[in-house]
């Protein structure tokens, strides 16, 4: 059987192994990709840091991918061999009552690449194939891995919060995900957006993509400074970091009749007063999970056109072979990291 190189998770806060695991089995209705990018995303993180434990260990981790379908089974008509692909990591069975209604984020026997299967950190890759698109020309391999997760999941939470034009937004965490939903919500019409992060450099790239201000939370209390420069707090907020002070931060920075919209992984209690942060000025808290299929060609559809562009979100490029180094960059923050990708 075939071998390729992984980067492994034995154990929280240790470094990454780098073997050669073999390669599954190509099944009817699989595909198998050279995966071409692979980048690296703060749940990654957290799985190294223990806050996430997968189901299984060792695991190969990441779950966003892109590459070139090297083979087929013999049912998949939606992708040839040599198609440039990106890898859908939510692997949904298509069949249960939430996949049939349109949830497929919801379905009851999803698994999920580097969770509870095996990830994308690795040569080749077997997926199904309903899982798998074509990515368009305008699109490289580095930014066609990313829009798998950072995208997609951007995306979804602007639809489910239903942002109408002329709304005020708040996106707090300027990430991957973060900076690509300060895009979605001017898309979306949004006429005040207000960015928050500790990094200067950061804001800046928030006031090119369309902030209309900034908010650094080490010159002052960020709530009040929001709330003052909207006149009372925004219609909606997007908590992107998944920290205890950033989600009150934006639960407290919400006028009345608002609502927050809490996307980071938090995995601590964040205290609420239910009476006087939610019922009295009637604020609604939402999470959003993750994205669907449906959405997927509606997102390939809108950067075909150009109306979403990527830009400089991919800010370091390293081999696979120096997956622990990768891993560090984003961690520590060395560099300004955006987009950490890796290349088989």
């Amino acid at each position: 059987m075939e071998q390729v190189l992984a980067a492994r998770f034995y154990a929280p806060k240790q470094p990454l192994k780098l073997e050669r695991v073999p390669v599954p089995e190509v099944h009817d209705d699989d595909v198998l990709v050279d995966v071409k990018a692979a980048t690296i995303c703060h749940s990654d993180l957290h799985t190294i840091a223990g806050r996430q434990i997968p189901a299984m260990a060792p695991i190969t981790l990441g779950h966003e991918a892109s590459g070139i379908v090297a083979a087929r089974g013999k049912n998949v008509t939606n992708v040839e061999v040599g198609d440039r692909v990106g890898v859908d990591y939510v692997l949904s069975c298509g069949r249960c009552q939430y996949c049939l209604r349109g949830k497929d984020n919801l379905c009851d026997n999803f698994t999920v690449m580097s969770a509870n299967t095996e990830g994308s950190w690795k040569e080749k890759v077997v997926v199904p194939a309903r899982h798998t698109h074509k990515l368009p020309a305008n699109v490289g391999f580095p930014e066609g891995a990313m829009l798998n997760c950072a995208v997609m999941t951007a995306y979804h939470s602007v639809k489910y919060a239903q942002i109408s034009p002329g709304v005020s937004v708040l996106v707090y965490g300027l990430g991957g995900v973060g900076l690509s939903l300060l895009k979605w919500t001017k898309i979306a019409g949004a006429s005040d957006i207000i960015a928050v992060d500790l990094e200067d450099e950061k804001l800046s790239i928030a006031r090119r993509e369309g902030a209309t201000a900034t908010v650094n939370p080490r010159d002052g209390n960020p709530v009040e400074q929001i709330r003052k420069l909207t006149g009372g707090g925004v219609d909606i907020g997007f908590e992107v970091i998944g920290k205890v002070e950033s989600e009150r931060n934006v639960i407290s920075s919400i006028r009345k009749g608002g609502q927050a919209v809490l996307v980071g992984m938090c995995w601590d209690p964040v205290p609420v007063n239910v009476v006087n942060d939610l019922q009295v000025p009637e604020v609604k808290i939402m999470s959003p999970q993750d994205h669907l299929k449906a959405e997927v060609p509606e997102v390939l559809r809108l950067i075909e056109t150009g109306r979403f562009v990527f830009g400089d979100a991919v800010t370091h490029r390293f081999p696979l072979e120096s997956a622990n180094e990768a891993v560090n960059v984003l961690q520590n923050r060395i560099g300004n990291p955006g987009r950490v990708v890796l290349e088989p």
